[in-house]
């Protein structure tokens, strides 16, 4: 229920950042095991070339590398990025209704959350891995904004019609990829380093895109190698790409903003706010019985057939329609851990992981970085999928500790505190207060 924004008798205090005791515990569950995921899914490409997730062989690399392939495959990949939109949704509802309640303006101070938010991805992208998504939160940000305030049903019909736009637009790309055989994958090459590659590129000589080999030897080089100007070159080079291909020909530009609008109608709803809702056992059921067959059946398509068939494109637009089902599911995984499980040691790590999840994010690149830039170990083509797992539970196991260790002394990660000191032109409480 929307709440009235009439004017107050007496003057209400200006937005602040959210206090501890204002927090609902199930977002940050939620948030901790989204960042999990998004990991999981990262440092393949965070310690691999992109050629590697095309013409990568999972099973040339033994049973326990294959088992990590799938498993990531249906239960992360295409599920952690809307499980992450819907609760950056959710983060939206929860600003502007605050913004309500006090009396306060949301667009601007929300406008200036975006743009700080933007900063912070360009940076992200261009100095540390291509691969961030808070650029694109940002831009989309922008104009989902202006609709937060519609009533729960309005939101989840634009959602779902966004949704449907971009699985047809899905259909649509595979029905044509499948008619003109698709892009092939380019396996030879002369390219030996990024110099070479920049000069080919320029001359329209990688003809396979992403999937040439030139393209693979010239991340390595530059990753590997460096020096940094190479590698930033290199980033942005993919950045740029996967802003073409990713969002805009594979429907993205319609499917993100679609889970922030789904985020939204959600935590309006009260579904996971109500100590009494019956939502939470449903969204895991629609985990469980919607989303993990159907993630299931769209891997399947998708390893079973060539990258050029129609099949293959037909599998993403299944995972679009049934992966956000799994991130749904998780959401009732995080409401059931937060209910159940509140004086759990682990619950609370997750959820304290989850609090500072913008500066767990970033620092998730950085670390991967240490191990596979040329500035830090270097393994930067290197890595095999059982050692990604092996990074992926190093980190997240680290980041367990540290959020609760840090959260123990201050009331904010270091990142949320500098972001939200740009966001309310003030520096908010940081050191926690001793216990008298």
């Amino acid at each position: 229920m929307a709440i009235d924004p009439s004017p107050q008798l007496a003057p209400q205090p200006a937005l602040r950042p959210t206090q501890s005791a204002e927090r609902i515990q199930t977002l940050d569950v939620a948030r901790g095991i989204a960042l999990f995921g998004i990991l999981m899914v990262n440092v393949q490409l965070m310690t691999q070339p992109l050629e590697y997730l095309w013409t990568g062989d999972p099973a040339a690399e033994g049973p326990l590398a294959a088992a990590f392939h799938y498993l990531t495959r249906v239960l992360f990949e295409s599920k952690s990025y809307p499980l992450f939109s819907m609760l950056f949704g959710m983060g939206m509802a929860l600003m502007l209704d605050r913004a309500r309640a006090s009396g306060r303006a949301f667009a601007f101070p929300y406008l200036r959350r975006l743009f700080l938010l933007l900063l912070v991805g360009c940076a992200h992208a261009f100095l540390i891995w291509y691969g961030d998504i808070l650029i694109y939160y940002a831009l989309f940000g922008m104009g989902i904004m202006w609709v937060a305030g519609l009533s729960t049903r309005v939101l989840l019909i634009i959602a779902s019609v966004l949704l449907g736009l971009a699985t047809v637009w899905m259909v649509a790309f595979a029905i044509l990829g499948g008619l003109m055989g698709g892009d092939e994958i380019v396996e030879e090459t002369t390219v030996t380093t990024f110099a070479e590659f920049w000069q080919a590129l320029k001359g329209g000589e990688v003809p396979g895109g992403p999937m040439d080999a030139a393209w693979a030897v010239a991340e390595i080089d530059a990753n590997k190698n460096g020096p940094y100007a190479n590698a930033v070159a290199m980033r942005a080079i993919n950045w740029v790409s996967g802003t073409i291909f990713w969002m805009m020909f594979s429907g993205m530009f319609l499917h993100i903003p679609a889970m922030f609008l789904f985020g939204l109608a959600i935590l309006r709803s009260g579904a996971l706010t109500r100590p009494d809702s019956p939502w939470p056992g449903r969204f895991l059921l629609m985990g469980l019985v919607v989303g993990l067959p159907g993630s299931i059946a769209a891997v399947a398509m998708s390893e079973l057939n060539d990258q050029g068939s129609i099949w293959f494109g037909l599998s993403a637009a299944l995972t679009f329609v049934v992966g956000p089902c799994i991130s749904i599911g998780y959401l009732g995984l995080a409401s059931w851990m937060a209910r159940g499980l509140i004086g759990n040691l682990i619950v609370k790590s997750v959820a304290s992981a989850g609090r500072m999840a913008l500066t767990n994010y970033l620092m998730q690149s950085i670390l991967v970085a240490v191990l596979a830039q040329h500035w830090g170990l270097a393994w930067y083509g290197d890595v095999s999928r059982v050692g990604m797992v092996g990074i992926v539970a190093g980190i997240y196991v680290f980041q367990l500790g540290f959020s609760s260790l840090w959260l123990s002394r201050f009331t904010m990660g270091p990142f949320e505190y500098v972001w939200r000191c740009g966001i309310y032109f003030r520096m908010p409480k940081l050191l926690k207060q001793a216990d008298a």
